[in-house]
């Protein structure tokens, strides 16, 4: 026969253990002891020491992430550099061992007129005048300049200038003068021709910055007619061929008084009055709108429309 033996306060011990800490748990704030108020208080802080020190990182708000991508980009650039800079010695030999397109001597003047007028023949740009000047510089330095008049539209002008990186000397265009006049841009210019150099070409430029990182945000360029007229009227709508011109305006709390200037001299308008085919619709300082259907436009002092 076996006896076995047992603590006859075990099971009540851990029951006493379970129930004292329930009841240490639930006193109120007024029976802590100023032990267990510190012990609580130094939870609180690490606690949200810790949530503001990851904050503070997430957020970045000490720079730390920004310095390091600026360092990553600077040390790109160093980078870029120094792999130019290991290139130069190659292309200075390139430079001296390659002769000059056309010596100074061979090209003239009349060289330059040539070029240029079938350069502008080629790209529709009606040339009036092409007049060389007299040679200043020496060495690839030299340069002679040629004053251009010439009349075309904005497409065929650009064309010609970007067509002078494709001639057989440097021609860079200087003192370049645009005015619209009725149907056509009049054009003049200083053209400083280098007859000892050349244009670089894109292939040239391309070899020797030969970085991938340089073409990632490469974006077609595309030029925009600054003097094409825009098409302020729908489609089907007859022209309106009343030149109006707002002179000035008077106005108080209760009435307002335009003052317009129209084909057939100086007229007075107020609000709600009809003008030929459209009616004032709104006067303030700014301006008059007026209204002809479900179309309208505004004018504005000495705007003309």
């Amino acid at each position: 026969m076996s006896t076995i033996f047992a603590g006859a306060g075990g099971v009540a011990t851990s029951q006493f253990s379970v129930g004292h800490w329930t009841r240490r748990l639930r006193l109120p704030l007024a029976a802590w002891s100023l032990r267990r108020r510190w012990l609580v208080a130094l939870l609180i802080a690490v606690l949200v020491f810790g949530l503001g020190a990851h904050g503070w990182i997430v957020a970045d708000l000490g720079g730390v992430e920004a310095s390091r991508a600026a360092l990553a980009a600077s040390a790109q650039r160093l980078a870029h550099a120094r792999r130019s800079l290991a290139q130069l010695p190659s292309l200075r030999r390139e430079a001296t061992a390659s002769p000059a397109v056309s010596p100074a001597a061979s090209w003239s003047s009349a060289d330059d007129v040539r070029i240029v007028s079938e350069l502008a023949a080629a790209n529709n740009v009606a040339l009036y005048a092409l007049e060389p000047g007299a040679a200043s510089g020496e060495g690839v330095e030299r340069m002679r300049p040629l004053q251009l008049t010439a009349r075309t539209d904005f497409v065929h002008l650009m064309a010609f200038l970007h067509g002078l990186s494709d001639l057989p000397v440097l021609i860079v265009p200087v003192d370049v003068s645009v005015k619209q006049d009725a149907a056509s841009l009049s054009v003049r210019a200083t053209l400083r021709v280098f007859s000892a150099l050349r244009p670089a070409s894109s292939n040239d430029a391309a070899h020797a910055f030969d970085d991938a990182s340089l073409d990632a945000d490469d974006e077609d360029i595309v030029f925009f007619d600054p003097f094409a007229q825009p098409q302020m009227r729908a489609a089907g709508e007859l022209p309106d061929v009343s030149q109006l011109r707002l002179v000035g305006v008077l106005r108080d709390r209760t009435h307002g008084l335009a003052l317009l200037d129209t084909p057939d001299g100086a007229t007075t308008v107020a609000s709600g009055q009809q003008l030929g085919a459209e009616r004032v619709t709104r006067l303030d300082v700014l301006g008059i709108t007026l209204a002809r259907g479900d179309t309208t436009r505004t004018l504005a002092l000495a705007e003309a429309s």
